[in-house]
């Protein structure tokens, strides 16, 4: 209270004497703070800045500032002689000799290196470099942001640590915008080490979760939020292109959309109770019906399972589709095949994406992702051709596996074929009684596949009815069959889709079949009684998919904060 008094009060005071005074409750660097905002200091060309506080605004707002990934870009060569303004963190700085201080400045995934350089005697500059600036730049803590004034030079040799290798920044100026704790909970070299690296230091999980502001700033989870964000740009663009209109449902909702026992339930306002939506599928539905015939959605979605395994999440984004079909459910496997197949290539051949799959293989090595059969192998196995009148019962393959196309060579094949792959190769294997596939089954068909047919990606056809939810439309020829499908990576399932069923009748006999009480999806079915578009759709786990195109063993390494059933902060 006593230094709030003194600010507040006493404008016209020294400021060596605030400064005796602020320095016994508070930091050095919040005292020069309060000395340069209150006593109207110029902040000093090396030194602690007033605290950021939009007090003021450059004629030129923020054009005067330069990013370091525009260094790298505009050609670093040309560079040279050009007075830039970075602000940037401080990733490592260290004194060589009396006269030297190297600092690394980062900016997500991009750095450069800076020179501090005693000035020389005689030497006339604006503000000289002593021997008590040069070790007071060197004492910058780790993870500190400062605001950097600097000419670029060219460097004799290329700077290998930096993005920015061929010049570097001589620096006239190094102000603290605001100075990082100087004790961090893990140093970002080991947590950025290459994970299958003999020297290479483990940072725990648990760690790098707890704090996972420090843990994002590695150059390989720099590029993982990147890619992210490109999943979901590739998917929206695709889909927007095919006319689906973007749509936004309740994520508070009155029963299950899926199984009540992964359901979280939670108490609402005047005595009702809701759920937490296990995913947008009867609201997808409803939104059909009311003609918006093709529709999808990116959000948030919720499951109650206490799953503690590599690939669970509590709360992970959905990527869902929705659309009309004319005649047949495989009108459905066709959008699935084509906006995944513009997800993988955007991710592989886009030069603003490819290289951020690139930087996280450097530090989790994986083989490269794909997703279409090589023409040659489709010839020589006998794969049926759908866009050539074939079908799995007309393909030449020993499990009658067919491609969409010549042009979009992706893998499908029927359940039982599946599953016959499977016993043949491994006869004691044990599968659930209820026909579905355990997770060790998938894992082994994906490896088959892949040794067969030479791809990480593939559609299991036809699952047995009695495993789909209750909305799944029967197959019309194959008794105990459905028109639902499985879309799989590296041998894990990333997405379950179907036709739905549009016909009321049919609907309440499913119902009833599944033990569902109708009373609690009377809003649902009723959607379909003034006319029903036939329609199929499908959900994919944006954090699964993208754990599994980059090879990675965890999909909370994919998941910005995850929710599991053991963790739910920060």
């Amino acid at each position: 209270k006593a230094t709030v008094s003194v600010l507040n009060c006493c404008l016209p005071v020294r400021s060596a004497m605030l400064r005796r005074v602020c320095a016994r409750v508070g930091t050095v660097a919040t005292t020069r703070r309060w000395c340069a905002a209150r006593a109207g200091e110029p902040a000093p060309a090396f030194g602690v800045l007033p605290l950021v506080r939009s007090a003021v605004r450059s004629a030129d707002g923020a054009g005067g500032w330069t990013e370091i990934a525009d260094l790298r870009a505009a050609g670093e060569e040309d560079e040279a002689g050009r007075v830039v303004r970075v602000r940037a963190r401080v990733s490592t700085s260290r004194s060589t000799g009396k006269r030297l201080v190297f600092v690394v400045l980062r900016q997500g995934g991009e750095s450069v290196q800076a020179v501090v350089a005693a000035s020389k005697e005689g030497e006339e500059v604006e503000a000289p470099i002593t021997k008590e600036t040069l070790k007071w730049c060197a004492g910058i803590p780790a993870e500190s942001i400062v605001d950097v004034v600097g000419v670029m030079v060219p460097t004799r040799t290329p700077v290998t640590a930096c993005t920015v290798s061929q010049a570097e920044l001589k620096v006239r100026s190094m102000q603290v915008v605001s100075e990082s704790a100087p004790v961090l909970p893990f140093q970002l070299a080991d947590a950025a080490s290459r994970a299958d690296g003999d020297d290479a230091i483990t940072v725990g999980q648990a760690v790098r979760l707890d704090n996972r502001w420090l843990d994002m700033r590695t150059p390989a989870n720099q590029a993982i939020w990147r890619l992210q964000s490109a999943v979901c740009q590739l998917f929206r663009g695709f889909l927007l292109e095919e006319d689906f209109v973007e749509i936004h449902t309740p994520k508070l909702i009155p029963t299950a959309s899926e199984s009540g026992s992964t359901v979280f339930k939670l108490d609402y306002l005047h005595g009702k109770s809701a759920c937490l939506a296990q995913s947008p599928q009867l609201y997808k539905q409803m939104a059909l019906q009311g003609d918006l015939r093709r529709v999808f959605e990116i959000g948030p979605v919720f499951r109650a399972e206490d799953s503690n395994t590599h690939r669970h999440l509590c709360e992970f984004t959905g990527l869902d589709i929705e659309m009309e079909i004319k005649e047949h459910y495989y009108e459905v496997l066709d959008m699935a095949e084509g906006v995944l197949g513009h997800i993988f290539s955007g991710l592989r051949q886009s030069p603003k994406f490819a290289p951020l799959v690139e930087t996280v293989r450097e530090q989790h090595p994986s083989t490269p992702f794909v997703h279409l059969m090589d023409p040659a192998r489709v010839d020589e196995l006998g794969v049926g051709v759908v866009a050539e009148g074939a079908s799995a019962q007309t393909s030449r393959d020993a499990y009658h596996a067919v491609v969409a196309s010549r042009d979009r060579p992706s893998l499908r094949l029927a359940y039982a074929d599946g599953v016959r792959f499977l016993l043949e190769h491994y006869p004691d294997l044990a599968l659930p009684d209820d026909g579905d596939l355990s997770t060790e089954a998938e894992r082994l068909l994906g490896r088959l596949v892949k040794e067969r047919y030479g791809v990480d990606f593939f559609i299991l056809d036809t699952y047995p009815l009695q495993v789909r939810p209750f909305y799944t439309m029967p197959h019309p020829t194959v008794p105990g069959a459905s028109n639902s499908y499985d879309m799989f990576m590296r041998g894990e399932e990333i997405s379950s889709g179907a036709q739905r069923i549009h016909d009321t009748a049919l609907l309440a006999e499913r119902c009833r079949a599944k033990g569902l009480p109708l009373d609690q999806l009377r809003d649902y079915v009723a959607s379909f009684e003034l006319g029903g578009w036939p329609h199929g759709g499908f959900g994919i786990g944006m954090e699964r998919l993208l754990m599994l195109y980059l090879g990675l063993p965890n999909v909370r390494a994919t998941s910005l904060f995850p929710r599991d059933p053991k963790r739910n902060t920060p």
